[in-house]
């Protein structure tokens, strides 16, 4: 499954695939627009199929419930409701169109890479570990942006190696770039959520 997102202020496009042999993906993805922000987030249940699919699930529906909090309180809710479930990992990004800056706060393994128009890129540090209820710290880094900045954010099914970065050295459009990048993948071995964003 493949979508496109044309949010004014930025483009994306989402890549979604189960583990091969599933019938569902245990990850899971939302974006939204409004006047002041654009929030991406996504989350991965831990495992795979019907059970990791609802943890995730669970998570997107309390951020499409609470996107106008701020990311560390938005990550404290879903962990909140991650008591009896798999448990997520989770990142979420707000790009804030006053500050131009995005707050980035994650738990996990959903990787994170920034491109500034130059193609340098900046790749924000992760926090170890995974919501499921218990009580956690969170950390949120601020990281500035401007006009065509491009981002990508994955799963852990994406094997993602250093010649990929040439990709987002372009300038081209995010559904380019997704085919781009896909064009030289193999079938998942594993849930595989990825997407691409270009700031416009």
């Amino acid at each position: 499954m493949i979508e496109h997102h044309h949010l004014k202020e930025m483009d994306v496009s989402i890549y979604k695939v189960a583990k091969k042999g599933n019938w569902c993906s245990g990850d899971s993805f939302y974006t939204i627009r409004t006047e002041n922000y654009i929030l991406c987030a996504m989350a991965d249940g831990l495992g795979s199929g019907e059970e990791a699919m609802n943890a995730a699930e669970i998570a997107m529906d309390v951020i499409k419930n609470e996107h106008e909090l701020d990311t560390g309180t938005i990550m404290d809710k879903c962990n909140q409701k991650m008591g009896g479930t798999r448990g997520v990992v989770l990142t979420i990004l707000k790009f804030d169109f006053t500050s131009k800056m995005i707050d980035y706060t994650n738990v996990g393994n959903i990787s994170c890479i920034f491109y500034d128009p130059t193609g340098k890129l900046f790749r924000p540090v992760p926090v170890r570990g995974y919501l499921s209820g218990k009580r956690m710290k969170y950390r949120t880094q601020r990281i500035p942006f401007s006009k065509d900045v491009v981002f990508i954010m994955y799963s852990d099914g994406l094997a993602f190696n250093p010649n990929d970065h040439k990709i987002f050295a372009r300038s081209e459009i995010p559904e380019q770039m997704m085919t781009n990048l896909l064009d030289n993948k193999a079938s998942a071995k594993d849930d595989t959520t990825i997407l691409i964003g270009k700031v416009n």
